[in-house]
């Protein structure tokens, strides 16, 4: 997808682009709309990732794109029965033929060269959706598993250890959407408190943050901060609501009785609070990721 889009992507389109993320702002509602379609914070993360290392966005534009990208997945239950992901095949197909129709344009050498290279990122796009299907089939059964529920149940302990039951679970499942369906059946069968079920919810959203961190491994210095970006608000966010989760569950409480909904809002008040919050601190942000994660010195060759 990098390689198609670096190829692809003209000044123009770049600069249409950049007017999409030109502010933090702006950048928070691109980030959202984008989860919406695509029902995966991770995707909108390394997609965000993949247009760093092709030079069309900068880090700098990607943080309010994580931050809407945490609103953005609030919403997943309302549109899952969209199943975006069925459509990689598709999105992969229709790459692949308008690869082949760019090879038969030879009149036209710089229309055949931008098609191609179209292609390329098209059929790379299908691929990511593909491969987050196969990931979130195979690690299905997990997200039913006994002794997942049994490590969930531990938040009745203390919400520090549902805190990272919730985090080392969505981490395996790769989905805080399942992770945070069955945290909600688990409440709403009275298997858990709303203070217990807030504290994993808090967790996967931090561990949503694993895909991500893979994806940038080998990555250039702009596309492991992005990942680093990605962590480093979403533990933030966990951490300082972890400090008031207390007032927090009982203001929730005060709002509805309902157990199910609770949990629900728990989750979207969270996201969208940590998310704003976040959005003036964006330039301090950067200036502590690049000390964080300096450019790569580049050796001149004896």
């Amino acid at each position: 997808m990098r390689h198609g889009l670096t190829q692809a992507t003209s000044q123009k389109m770049e600069r249409v682009i950049t007017r999409l993320v030109k502010t933090p702002t702006r950048g928070l509602l691109t980030g959202m709309i984008a989860t919406l379609f695509t029902q995966s914070s991770a995707a909108v993360t390394i997609i965000s990732m993949g247009l760093v290392a092709a030079n069309v966005l900068k880090f700098t534009d990607t943080i309010g794109i994580i931050l809407g990208t945490n609103i953005g997945s609030t919403f997943t239950v309302g549109l899952l029965s969209l199943n975006i992901a069925r459509f990689g095949p598709y999105i992969i197909l229709a790459g692949v033929i308008l690869y082949l129709l760019g090879i038969s344009r030879k009149h036209a050498p710089i229309f055949t060269w931008r098609v191609k290279s179209l292609a390329i990122g098209l059929v790379g796009f299908g691929t990511l959706f593909v491969g987050f299907h196969l990931m979130s089939t195979a690690t299905a059964p997990l997200a039913s598993s006994q002794t997942f529920i049994r490590w969930l149940l531990l938040a009745r302990v203390h919400p520090i250890i549902g805190l990272f039951a919730g985090t080392i679970i969505t981490a395996l499942i790769g989905s805080s959407s399942a992770s945070t369906a069955l945290t909600l059946s688990l409440a709403q069968s009275g298997a858990l408190s709303l203070l217990g079920a807030t504290a994993i919810v808090f967790g996967n959203n931090i561990g949503t943050c694993t895909t991500a961190l893979l994806a940038s491994i080998g990555g250039t210095r702009p596309v492991q901060r992005v990942a680093v970006t990605h962590v480093f608000l979403n533990v933030a966010g966990a951490t300082v609501f972890m400090l008031f989760i207390h007032p927090f569950t009982a203001w929730i409480e005060w709002m509805t009785k309902d157990i199910g909904t609770q949990v629900a809002l728990a989750h979207f008040l969270f996201n969208v609070i940590s998310s704003l919050l976040a959005l003036p601190f964006v330039t301090q942000l950067v200036w502590l990721l690049e000390k964080i994660l300096p450019d790569r010195r580049e050796f001149p060759v004896a």
